[in-house]
């Protein structure tokens, strides 16, 4: 069996597309990968921030109701 260059040059080239195609993708999960990461920041803040809320409010109602 004879692979000429020729061949293998052409697979090299395929190559170097296949690994560009990748080097794109990953840049895309990674830029996905933030912005699930905000908004799991943002879902995290609200949950710790609504029990207090509901607490504080909770508190001001009983008072306004004690008045």
């Amino acid at each position: 069996m004879y692979v000429s260059p020729r061949e293998i040059y052409d697979e090299i080239v395929g190559l170097r597309g296949d690994v560009r195609s990748l080097g794109e993708q990953t840049a895309s999960v990674r830029d996905e990968l933030a912005d699930h990461e905000e908004r799991l920041r943002a879902l995290e803040q609200w949950r710790y921030a609504v029990p207090a809320a509901t607490v504080v409010a909770a508190i001001a109602a009983v008072a306004q109701l004690i008045r």
